[in-house]
């Protein structure tokens, strides 16, 4: 099997369920996820729920945009297929500690200070990756918290776009350093994985939903060296995991 490959659930899952919700996360720790990497956002009274969009149209029966929104008036919303509700980051940390490990997306502003301190608080930080787009947030969690682990988002990246990294990575004169580095799928090229490598730092692959086969482009990127896998469809982290240890 390929050393330390790391699978995780996108939104939990993508097809099939409701997105970043309870029984997403559950399915793809039933399939096999190493990690469930979900989305957190703030509501009006400042509470932490998990939501990707900004608005709350494309996936819940609500309209507007979620911060114009007390976190009692989220939880009486439903999401769109399986009418489940907006899970409280607090609620999937209890329920899932133990039983997976997360990586939590920072969506907005003003998330870097709290949700560090309440990942303290719980005593989780060994099973927990910070992600996100901006990379000041991220070298502020790893300075403050030095056990903590943080992975660049650099596809519409804040602090250093992929063009930088790639010239700053093969000199090895990058300022700061994350511990992975997260790329969509149709833009990964081996010099992306290579370069990565090269200052120590994890590659992953995410977005695959728009392929035709997502395997074979999942399996393409495994074989140029990719480090994990942010899976849209829980049914091919143990296709995949099958895949791998068919070697």
């Amino acid at each position: 099997m390929v050393k330390e490959f790391i699978f995780i659930g996108h939104r939990g899952t993508r097809t099939k369920f409701d997105e970043n919700t309870l029984v997403a996360f559950d399915k793809a720790i039933e399939y096999g996820a190493d990690y469930i990497e979900f989305d957190v956002r703030k509501t009006k009274d400042e509470k932490f729920v998990i939501m990707h969009d900004l608005s709350l149209e494309r996936t819940t029966n609500g309209l507007g945009l979620l911060k114009n929104f007390t976190f009692n008036e989220i939880r009486r919303l439903k999401t769109n297929f399986n009418h489940s509700h907006i899970p409280s980051l607090f609620e999937i940390l209890n329920k899932l500690k133990g039983k997976t490990k997360f990586m939590i997306e920072l969506k907005e502003e003003g998330l870097k200070e709290g949700i560090p301190k309440l990942i303290e608080k719980i005593r989780l930080f060994d099973d927990v990756i910070f992600s996100g787009r901006c990379l000041s947030d991220l070298e502020f969690i790893k300075n403050n918290y030095f056990q903590s682990k943080v992975c660049y988002n650099i596809t519409k990246g804040v602090g250093l776009k992929i063009s930088e990294f790639l010239k700053l990575g093969k000199k090895k004169v990058l300022y700061f350093k994350p511990d992975l580095i997260s790329l969509r799928s149709d833009l990964i090229s081996k010099e992306f994985i290579n370069i990565s490598h090269k200052n120590g730092i994890l590659a992953l692959g995410w977005d695959f939903l728009k392929f035709e086969d997502p395997l074979s482009k999942i399996e393409i990127l495994i074989k140029l060296g990719i480090d994990g896998i942010l899976f849209d469809n829980y049914e091919n982290i143990l296709n995949i995991k099958n895949w791998i240890n068919s070697f």
